[in-house]
């Protein structure tokens, strides 16, 4: 009697998982896969101006107090800079040899340092690197979106993605003879950049003995953009 009932159990549940496998099962026919991507021009709104302080000598001893020290008079000026966010760079101590003969004999040294920084203010941070430069070298610029402006305009994005995903769901299944349609599954994905803003202006030192000149500082756009992509059931 016991292995009956437990038959008898078995055969129930091989039935009740069989008729939920047929509720899942879509013609393919009916499955349509679309995509939709969107996209804005931004105006990246941090700079970044990388400086860098390298001296050349003898003995090395002396050329990393140097170093170190023209490096802590720049972040002190930096401090005081409201808006600017200073940063240490790289930093390395390499041997010269001499690039006669075997190259094997040393004949002095190089410590170079960098300091980084950024700030949405560009008229204070061209201001600090044009006083800063007339003792480090400008050694690279350039733009970054900051995350508060990626996730305001990542939200957006968004939100014209989801439009547009749908937009198109409803075409493709009208044009496809459908009267309409439901989502099976989507994907929503992060917001990408193409492309890169204008280069900042880098000059060589510009100071003068009376007067420090800024240095020129404009972003131009790039562009941000987005993918909704996911699958659709059909209905007739």
């Amino acid at each position: 009697m016991n292995a009956l009932r437990r038959t008898l159990f078995l055969s129930i549940a091989l039935l009740a998982v069989d008729a939920r496998a047929d509720d899942r099962v879509v013609p393919l026919a009916d499955v349509l896969r679309i995509e939709a991507t969107v996209a804005s021009e931004v105006a990246p709104d941090l700079a970044v101006v990388t400086l860098a302080i390298v001296r050349e000598g003898g003995d090395v001893a002396p050329l990393t107090r140097d170093v170190n020290e023209t490096l802590a008079r720049a972040f002190a000026d930096a401090k005081g800079v409201p808006g600017v966010i200073a940063a240490n760079g790289g930093y390395s101590t390499f041997p010269r040899f001499d690039s006669r003969g075997s190259g094997s004999t040393r004949t002095g040294w190089q410590v170079r340092a960098e300091m980084i920084l950024k700030s949405k203010d560009f008229d204070a941070l061209g201001a600090l690197v044009g006083k800063l430069s007339q003792t480090l070298q400008i050694s690279g610029s350039s733009f970054e979106i900051s995350p508060e402006l990626r996730a305001q305009e990542g939200s957006s994005l968004i939100d014209r993605g989801a439009r547009a995903f749908q937009d198109r769901a409803l075409a493709a299944t009208r044009a496809f003879g459908y009267a309409g349609y439901s989502i099976r599954e989507v994907q929503v994905g992060s917001p990408g950049q193409s492309g890169g803003g204008r280069p900042m202006v880098v000059m060589d030192a510009v100071a003068s003995s009376r007067s420090v000149a800024p240095l020129p500082v404009e972003s131009g756009r790039v562009t941000l953009s987005l993918t909704v992509s996911g699958s659709l059931l059909m209905r007739r």
